[in-house]
């Protein structure tokens, strides 16, 4: 294990980095061995760091699953801002929730989101970090269909909020399947899933 080092003051730039480096080795663990499995022993080493020197960052693993739930929150904001600048909210999804989704499966860590949901379920302390995280993404999604509900490209008699939380359900159960090895590339997966977005939520003559 290589010690590193660390005489940084809260909020500098150098200590932020060692917080990114520890959340980045954490992630890596949590999606290897589960949040329990992970130990703090493992999260050190995957981080090439002292116990002494992580713990000045993060008291406990429950904290630094807090701070991946903030990491994603702040990273929620970019895809926020594409959906609100967006002319045409289906075509968004489509593209932007499509590609992230994509990213998502493809990603080494994709059995995170299978760790995250059941360890929120089990600890309503993690529950809350991502349930916010959640009902923002929820908010914004409604927002923007209900804007296209009003310009004419959503089917109006569609139930936004029921709509939104289906389409949700359906990203947190393709991350399930991916972790079972469901042998579904995301490049097969990605233009099957904008045909069933399109013919969801478009009006009738349309879709």
């Amino acid at each position: 294990m290589v010690e590193v080092a660390i005489a940084d003051k809260p909020g500098s730039a150098s200590a932020s980095s060692q917080r990114q480096r520890i959340v980045a080795a954490a992630i890596a663990c949590f999606a290897r061995s589960g949040f329990h499995g992970a130990s703090m022993q493992a999260i050190c080493a995957e981080a090439a760091m002292s116990p002494g020197a992580l713990y000045r960052y993060f008291p406990s693993k429950e904290a630094i699953i807090s701070a991946i739930a903030e990491a994603e929150h702040e990273a929620h904001a970019a895809f926020f801002a594409r959906m609100e600048a967006a002319d045409d909210p289906v075509e968004a999804l489509t593209s932007i929730g499509v590609e992230a989704l994509q990213a998502l499966l493809a990603s080494p860590t994709n059995t995170l989101q299978v760790e995250t949901m059941a360890e929120a379920i089990r600890n309503p302390a993690i529950r809350a970090g991502f349930q916010r995280n959640c009902d923002e993404a929820a908010a914004m999604i409604v927002a923007a269909l209900r804007r296209g509900q009003a310009n004419g490209q959503v089917d109006p008699d569609l139930d936004i909020e029921v709509a939104c939380q289906l389409v949700m359900a359906l990203g947190d159960g393709l991350s399930a399947h991916q972790a079972l090895d469901s042998g579904l590339s995301p490049e097969r997966l990605r233009p099957v899933l904008q045909t069933l977005l399109r013919r969801f939520f478009r009006p009738p003559s349309t879709s």
